[in-house]
C-alpha cells in the first residue's frame, strides 16, 4: 500500500507538476495534492491545510522559489521544502539552502525525488520527535531514556560541566563507540580542534537558559571526522535549577559535504581545477584589506593571455585545446608559493595573485621564468604543441579600492605586451590606463561616424608594371608613358575624419572596428560607394576599363546577407561583377576554410574576382592555396619595402611570384617605393603594382582629373 502524502506543488507548468507526481507515485507515494501559482494561491493553501511537504519550481512568472520559502516558514517552520528546478545553477541552489530549503533536486533527474521526499519527511519526524523528547524529559528521565534508545540521532546528557550521564545506543552505529566508553567522559576530547570554542559558546549560552544549535565535527573512533547538527537545551528540576544538559545530534556529513561540493564548483573552474573569477575576485579583496591594514604588505597581479590560442583550437581541435589549458595550468601552479593563487577568467585568460612581496622586481623574476618555461614545447596526442604567453603586470598599492581594477589594469598591461610582440610583459603604469581610456572614447566615437558621414574614400591606382614603359622623355612631357592602358584600377582605401582629432590612421580605428563588429557595416559603406564612384567613372570615361579593389574583413565572410548585399549594390550602380576584385587577407582565411570556399566560388559565380591580401604574412599558406578560387596574390609592402639583393625579403618575393605562375595566379605588389623594387619586380614577372613610386592614394577629384587628361598621377 502507498504511503499517502498531502503535497503543495508550487508550479506554473502543468506537465512539469505531472512528472513530478508520477515519480512519487513510481516510488511509493499516494499524492493528495494541490497546484498553485501565484503567491496569493500559496497563502490561502496553507492556511486552509495541513501539509506534509512543499515542493517548489525555481521561476514563476508572478514569483519565484526565494519568496515562496519565505511565506511558507511565516506559516511552518518545520515543514519540509524541496526545491526541484532545471533553471538555476549550483550558487542559487546553495543560496536556497541556506535560506532554509531542505534540499534540491535537478529536474532532469527525478528519480531522486522520492527518496528525497521520504528522507525530508523522517527528518521532520524527527524533529517533532525531538520536541517531545524535551517535554518527557521534564516528567521523567527513564521515558526520556526509552525514547532515546529508538532513534537514530545521538541523544545524550551531559552534567553541566559537560561528562557524559547518558548516551543513546545510537553511538555505536553513528562514532563507532558503545555508550558505556563515553559515560563520564568529557566530549571535547572527541571535537574538532576548530570546533571547540564554538562549542563552547555554545555550552555556555545553555547554562545561562538559552537552547542553541550549533553545526561542527565530530571524531569517529576510526579517527576520521563526521558531521553533526546538536541541539542542545538545559533540564531543569521543580526548583528551576540546571540539573542536566541535554544534546540531540544529527549526522549531517552528507548534507555538508554537498554544500561543500556546490561551493567549490562554484569558486573552480570545472576544466583546469583552478579558482575562478569568484574566488580571485574574493583572495583580491583580502589582499586590498590587508594591504590598508599593513603598510609594508605588498602584492602583484599578473595576467596571462596565450598567444594565439585560437589557432591551436581551430586546427588542432577543442580536445587537444582543453588538454593544452590543463597542461598550462599545472606548469603555472609550480611557479607559484602556497600563499600564492593562480586562476583562470576563462579562455586563454589566467590571472596570478602573488603575496606578499618585496617588489616589483619579485614579480618580473616569477613572469620571466612562467614565460621561459612556456616556451618548451607540449605534447599532446603525439603531436608537438608549441604557444608563446604575454603577460600584463601590476603591484598592488593602497590606492586601488576594487578587485576588478586590478584585474582591469593588468589587463590593460597584457594587451600592451601583446602589442608590442608575443612572448612578452609590460608592467602597468597610469599612461597605459589613459591611453586604454582614450581608446574608449574613439570606439564611442566610431561608433556614430557612420551615422555623421565622417568617412570618405581615398583610392590608390594599381598599374600594369609589365607594360609600363620606362622612357625618360615621356616623363618629362609630363605624359602617361604607357598610355591609359597601364592604368587597370584602383583600391579604395577608408579614411575617417574625427571632427575634433582631424584624420585618423586606420591602424588605429580599423582594429577597432572589427573587435566591436562595427567593420561591417563600414564595410557594407565602401563597397557601396565605391561601387557608386566606379559607376560614374564608367560612364564619364568609357574608354578606361577600370577595376575597383575592395578590401573584406573576416566578419564580413560570415554575414549571412553578404551575397544578397552585394547582389543589390551591382544592381543598383549597374556595373558587371568583373570589374569588382574582392581582397581577402591571408591570415583570416583559415578561420573556416571549408566555408570560406565555399562562398569564394559563390563570389566567383558573379564573376567578382579574388584577391588575397597581405600574402606570405600568414600561416600554412599552401596548405590551403591550392583549394582557394583566388585570381591574384598580393605581396605585402612588408616584403617589398625591405628587398635587398639576394636577401631573405628578395627571395620571399621571388618565391612567392614563381608559386602564383605555378598556379596561374596574378601578382600583385604593394607599398613600391623606389625605381629599383619596380625594376626587381619586372624581372621577377611581377604583372601589377601600386606605390608611392606612382601615386599617393587620392580623391575623387584627383582621380578624375588623371582619367581626363591621361596623365601619369606621379613620374618615377
Amino acid at each position: 500500500m502507498k504511503d499517502l502524502l498531502n503535497l503543495l506543488l508550487i508550479e506554473d507548468v502543468e506537465d512539469d507538476a505531472l512528472l513530478v507526481l508520477r515519480e512519487l507515485r513510481r516510488g511509493g507515494f499516494h499524492p493528495m495534492w494541490q497546484r498553485v501559482e501565484t503567491l496569493e494561491e500559496l497563502q490561502i493553501a496553507l492556511e486552509q491545510k495541513q501539509w506534509d511537504i512543499v515542493i517548489s519550481d525555481y521561476r514563476l512568472p508572478k514569483f519565484d522559489a526565494p519568496n515562496a520559502l519565505k511565506a511558507v516558514r511565516l506559516y511552518h517552520q518545520s515543514i519540509p521544502f524541496i526545491l526541484v528546478s532545471g533553471t538555476i545553477g549550483e550558487v542559487l541552489a546553495v543560496e536556497m539552502m541556506k535560506a532554509g530549503a531542505n534540499d534540491y533536486v535537478m529536474k532532469e533527474n527525478l528519480k531522486r525525488l522520492p527518496e528525497a521526499v521520504r528522507r525530508e519527511l523522517r527528518d521532520a519526524q524527527v524533529r517533532f520527535d525531538r520536541q517531545q523528547t524535551e517535554v518527557e524529559l521534564r516528567e521523567s528521565e527513564e521515558r526520556y531514556r526509552l525514547l532515546a534508545e529508538n532513534t537514530n540521532d545521538l541523544v545524550c546528557l551531559h552534567e553541566p560541566d559537560g561528562r557524559y550521564v547518558y548516551v543513546s545506543p545510537s553511538s555505536e552505529i553513528l562514532l563507532g563507540y558503545h555508550y558505556k566508553e563515553l559515560i563520564g567522559q568529557y566530549p571535547y576530547e572527541l571535537f574538532h580542534p576548530e570546533d571547540c570554542a564554538l562549542i563552547q559558546e555554545s555550552h555556555n549560552q545553555v547554562l545561562n537558559q538559552q537552547p542553541i544549535t550549533v553545526t561542527h565535527r565530530i571524531r569517529h573512533k576510526s579517527g576520521h571526522y563526521i558531521w553533526f547538527e546538536t541541539l542542545s537545551k538545559s533540564i531543569k528540576d521543580i526548583n528551576e535549577q540546571i540539573i542536566k544538559l541535554q544534546t540531540t545530534s544529527r549526522d549531517i556529513t552528507e548534507r555538508i559535504e554537498a554544500q561543500q561540493r556546490l561551493r567549490y564548483d562554484a569558486l573552480h573552474d570545472g576544466l583546469t581545477g583552478l579558482p575562478n573569477r569568484n574566488l580571485l575576485t574574493e583572495r583580491l579583496e583580502l589582499a586590498i584589506n590587508r594591504s590598508r591594514r599593513f603598510e609594508n604588505y605588498q602584492y602583484a597581479v599578473l595576467f596571462l593571455d596565450l598567444d594565439r590560442f585560437k589557432v591551436i583550437n581551430d586546427s588542432l581541435g577543442h580536445l587537444v585545446g582543453d588538454r593544452l589549458l590543463t597542461l598550462v595550468a599545472q606548469k603555472l601552479k609550480e611557479h607559484i608559493r602556497d600563499i600564492d593563487l593562480v586562476a583562470r577568467l576563462g579562455g586563454d585568460e589566467f590571472v596570478i595573485l602573488l603575496e606578499d612581496v618585496t617588489g616589483i622586481e619579485k614579480a618580473i623574476q616569477v613572469t620571466e621564468r612562467i614565460l621561459e618555461d612556456l616556451q618548451a614545447p607540449f605534447y599532446i596526442n603525439e603531436t608537438e604543441v608549441v604557444i608563446s604567453t604575454s603577460v600584463g603586470i601590476v603591484l598592488g598599492t593602497q590606492s586601488y579600492q576594487q578587485a576588478s581594477t586590478l584585474i582591469r589594469d593588468a589587463d590593460i598591461a597584457m594587451y600592451r605586451a601583446k602589442a608590442e610582440g608575443r612572448g612578452f610583459y609590460k608592467v602597468f603604469d597610469v599612461e597605459m590606463h589613459t591611453q586604454a581610456v582614450n581608446r574608449l572614447t574613439l570606439e564611442t566615437d566610431l561608433r556614430k561616424a557612420l551615422e555623421r558621414e565622417e568617412f570618405f574614400i581615398y583610392y590608390q591606382p594599381i598599374f600594369d608594371i609589365v607594360n609600363f614603359d620606362n622612357r625618360q622623355h615621356s616623363l618629362e612631357l609630363g605624359i602617361n608613358p604607357a598610355s591609359e592602358t597601364c592604368l587597370v584600377g584602383f583600391e579604395a582605401l577608408v579614411r575617417w575624419h574625427h571632427p575634433t582629432r582631424g584624420i585618423v590612421n586606420p591602424e588605429k580605428f580599423i582594429p577597432i572596428a572589427e573587435e566591436t563588429g562595427l567593420i561591417v557595416p563600414i564595410d557594407q559603406w565602401v563597397f557601396r560607394t565605391a561601387c557608386q564612384q566606379l559607376a560614374k567613372w564608367q560612364q564619364q570615361f568609357p574608354d578606361c576599363v577600370l577595376k575597383m579593389s575592395i578590401n573584406l574583413s573576416a566578419q564580413d565572410l560570415y554575414q549571412s546577407n553578404l551575397l544578397a548585399e552585394i547582389d543589390r549594390v551591382l544592381a543598383a550602380t549597374k556595373i558587371s561583377g568583373a570589374a569588382i576584385t574582392l581582397e581577402i587577407t591571408e591570415s583570416m582565411l583559415i578561420e573556416n576554410i571549408s566555408k570560406t570556399i565555399k562562398l569564394l566560388w559563390q563570389l566567383k559565380d558573379r564573376q567578382i574576382q579574388i584577391s588575397i591580401d597581405d600574402f606570405g604574412t600568414g600561416y600554412s599558406s599552401l596548405n590551403y592555396l591550392h583549394r582557394l578560387p583566388a585570381d591574384n596574390l598580393k605581396i605585402d609592402r612588408s616584403f617589398v619595402g625591405q628587398m635587398q639583393q639576394g636577401n631573405r625579403n628578395y627571395q620571399v618575393v621571388s618565391t612567392i611570384i614563381a608559386l602564383s605562375n605555378q598556379l596561374g595566379l596574378a601578382v600583385v605588389a604593394e607599398g613600391i617605393e623606389t625605381k629599383q623594387q619596380l625594376q626587381w619586380l619586372r624581372g621577377m614577372g611581377c604583372e601589377f603594382g601600386q606605390g608611392y613610386l606612382f601615386s599617393e592614394p587620392m580623391n575623387c577629384k584627383m582621380v578624375e582629373t588623371i582619367l581626363g587628361n591621361k596623365l601619369s598621377p606621379i613620374g618615377y
